[in-house]
């Protein structure tokens, strides 16, 4: 008990100082910036330059913005393991199960039939439903967008796409410093809202998600909410 009240003490003490640090102190600000937890047998195991950097731009003490301005690089570098891992999920999707279930009384006296029904605890996420997803990237290695999208102004990140359904799914990555993930998720979301509905008007059903990665390599919170969906 009076450890933790110790604890809780200079917690309060160390975050009060920090916020009257205008540089070093900016971390405070990242209220949209997820928690990176690092147990002592990951640091232990790290490199010591590795462990440098992340201290250091966490407290912003590198030796020059260069290091953290390479931003095209660490998107599309962000984008291709985003673009990988949404083209694995594609094909564990799963489609509605429509075979009749028969159900037959003890010594098959009496038989019925039945549908399956999803129950409260089985998660819907957006890729379900069909099987035809069809996944591209703004990427010189990947497949080019659909045509509907390509008439358009605007190049979404990635674009999920399902002709049978006519569903479109776009993911908007964003690289910014983590006081500014909020800002930026609002920003992508305004910019594809006109999009959205022009495609909408087409007679597509049309998904918005924004992604965002700190430049320090904290991830926000849309991280785990398109995870969630996905």
């Amino acid at each position: 008990m009076v450890i933790n009240e110790i604890r809780l003490n200079e917690n309060s003490r160390r975050d009060q100082k920090a916020v009257q640090q205008p540089q070093q102190g900016q971390w405070t600000n990242w209220d949209n910036a997820l928690q990176k937890s690092l147990t002592w047998n990951e640091i232990w195991h790290m490199e010591p330059l590795r462990i440098s950097f992340l201290v250091r731009s966490v407290y912003d003490l590198l030796p020059s913005n260069a290091i953290l301005g390479r931003y095209t690089w660490r998107h599309n570098r962000v984008l291709q393991e985003l673009a990988a891992i949404i083209s694995t999920a594609k094909e564990e999707t799963t489609l509605p199960n429509t075979n009749a279930l028969i159900f037959t009384t003890e010594g098959g006296a009496k038989l019925w039939h039945g549908r399956p029904v999803r129950t409260s605890n089985q998660i819907k996420c957006l890729l379900d439903g069909c099987d035809d997803w069809d996944v591209s990237a703004d990427l010189p290695e990947w497949d080019s967008h659909p045509s509907i999208i390509k008439e358009t102004r605007l190049r979404p990140d990635i674009v999920i796409h399902s002709a049978s359904t006519q569903q479109l799914i776009m993911v908007e990555l964003t690289v910014p410093y983590e006081n500014r993930m909020e800002e930026a998720y609002i920003y992508k979301r305004e910019k594809y809202m006109n999009l959205t509905k022009e495609i909408e008007n087409a007679g597509y059903k049309a998904v918005v998600m924004s992604v965002e990665v700190g430049a320090r390599s904290f991830v926000g919170s849309s991280v785990y909410e398109i995870s969630f969906n996905m």
